[in-house]
């Protein structure tokens, strides 16, 4: 059993949220290395300690694939991050992914008990923390697979949904194989979310993971045009096809001049930078209208408009403004 933290509520309640440190603002804006640097030991002890060990968890609520949370939390607490790794992958295969880019703030963090009056626990930043200590450490604690039930499942698509759902299946005894449109794995935490904020080197290891649980992958393969649904199931007697194709049109203004040069969607200014290696120039010819000493305007406030606007500043820009019409 992990160590139980002994701290009376009170004061596990007026210890202090502790924060992510970040690469210097400076130094960060013109390059694509990782901006957040990860917790140490001693700061994941210490927001572990914050945990008010509910018994009805709002965070394992809240949390889409129900990771036990508390029990993560616990064995953080009591230092066996190698046992809190592999806690987290009996619900989530993708934990140094998801501790990086999942929205915690709404979802886990946003259950947290704690958060009605300060701070919630910082969940996703502890999640990090044992997935880079379980990557690094070479002793990846992979669930063990059912039986095998000797049914066959496709998905189509190899972003977050295909990925996560492929951990899933495999686990339950299924035989699973990815079929990917491009020529790399990982959909839009590949091609949409930037470097410095996912590398692709954390991708890359969550994906031979899975390969390793037994997930077979298949690249270049354009369902629908290569091979179909109907050819799937019934010349590839597959018993199941899951459709994980994401949300990659990009939507227009219907505005004049948006199809002039060095005009881009975000999705295709992302693709080109993240894919193809833009953020590599000059080791990689630059396939991007140069944006240099430039101005440059992004429209929109969200996510993917985040993204486009700090891209376009680490690749020189002289300005880059958000313009967006809400408040």
């Amino acid at each position: 059993m992990p160590e139980t933290n002994t701290l009376p509520l009170k004061e596990r309640m007026k210890i202090v949220r502790t924060e992510m440190p970040e690469a210097d603002a400076a130094v960060r804006s013109r390059n694509f290395e990782e901006v957040n640097l990860g917790l140490t030991a001693a700061e994941t002890a210490t927001e572990s300690s914050r945990c008010l060990a509910c018994m009805k968890p709002g965070c394992v609520r809240e949390c889409p694939v129900g990771v036990k949370i508390r029990e993560v939390v616990d064995l953080i607490y009591a230092g066996d991050y190698l046992a809190a790794a592999a806690k987290l992958r009996e619900d989530n295969s993708l934990p140094a992914i998801t501790g990086r880019v999942c929205p915690q703030e709404n979802q886990c963090e946003g259950g947290c008990v704690l958060g009605k009056k300060g701070q919630p626990v910082a969940i996703g930043n502890l999640e990090r923390f044992v997935a880079d200590f379980e990557r690094l450490s070479g002793k990846v604690g992979l669930p063990v697979n059912a039986p095998s039930t000797g049914k066959k499942i496709a998905i189509v698509g190899s972003g977050p949904a295909g990925l996560s759902a492929a951990g899933d299946l495999i686990q339950k005894g299924h035989r699973v194989r990815v079929f990917e449109a491009l020529h790399e794995l990982g959909g839009v935490l590949v091609y949409g979310i930037p470097e410095f904020r996912l590398p692709k080197s954390i991708v890359k290891g969550e994906v031979d993971n899975l390969r390793k649980m037994g997930v077979e992958f298949e690249t270049n393969v354009v369902v629908g045009k290569s091979v179909t649904i109907d050819e799937l199931m019934q010349d590839e007697h597959f018993d199941a096809v899951f459709v994980a194709t994401g949300a990659g049109l990009p939507m227009f203004l219907h505005i004049p001049g948006e199809h002039l040069n060095g005009v881009y969607s975000a999705n295709e200014f992302l693709t080109r930078v993240n894919l193809m290696r833009a953020y590599q120039f000059p080791e990689y010819d630059e396939p991007i209208y140069d944006c240099r000493d430039r101005d440059v305007i992004v429209v929109g406030g969200g996510n993917t408009a985040m993204d486009a606007v700090r891209t376009a500043r680490r690749l020189g820009a002289r300005t880059a403004t958000l313009v967006y019409r809400r408040s």
